[in-house]
Parts: structure tokens; sequence; C-alpha cells
């Protein structure tokens, strides 16, 4: 074979493998879920960012919301229990906020049903 050859067989395959690794670092991405749950007032719904990893265990990057619950009273507690998700990744850990238990069982509630849909 001549160095022409070469060259392009080589950067044929450098581009080939390039594609595969963007390919697979997207399938690997976080994904978009919907939850959603009953608030005091009005449903709570949920967007998270989440995957599982090697072990099977969902991981959740990004948590985003809607209600129609009094904002004064639902956003911080429904801050508390982001903060607290994100730094344990456990379902299971997040506690009522007192003042905001319609909102945060509600919104408890909305996280659960789009875990659940996490593949």
């Amino acid at each position: 074979m001549d160095v022409e050859k070469i060259r392009k067989i080589s950067v044929i395959a450098f581009i080939v493998v390039g594609l595969a690794c963007i390919f697979v670092e997207k399938a690997n991405a976080p994904k978009e879920y919907t939850g959603v749950g009953e608030g005091l007032y009005d449903n709570i719904n949920v967007r998270i960012l989440a995957k599982r990893n090697s072990k099977g265990e969902v991981r959740i990057s990004d948590v985003k919301y809607t209600h129609g619950d009094t904002p004064e009273i639902a956003d911080p507690a429904i801050g508390q229990l982001i903060t607290r998700l994100k730094s344990t990744q456990d379902i299971s850990k997040l506690d009522i906020v007192a003042g905001a238990s319609y909102s945060s069982e509600g919104f408890i509630t909305a996280i659960e049903d789009a875990i659940s849909k996490v593949e």
C-alpha cells in the first residue's frame, strides 16, 4: 500500500470512531421524565433529568417543577426537597416539610411517578 491510501483509511477510521463516540455519549446521557402529584390546590408537575447507572440505580441530575399551590409556602418547601434529593439521590430520605405538608406530599409523589418511568 502506498502512503496516500494509508492516510485516507486512517482519516476515515478516525471519523468513524469519533461518530461512534458521539452516539455512545448521547445514548448514555440523562433523559427527561415527567411526574404528577396532587398538591393542596392543584397538581404538582415535575420534570427530571435522570438515568440509571451501571448498578441500575436512578441518578437525578436536574429537577424542574410547576404547581398551583401558594408560592410563598410551596416553593421553599419544594426547594428543600430538591436539595435533599440531589444530595442523597434517595427518595426515601425525603420528609414532609412542616407547614407545607400537602405540597411536600404532592412533590414526593410526582418525583416517585417520574422515577418509575426511568428506563
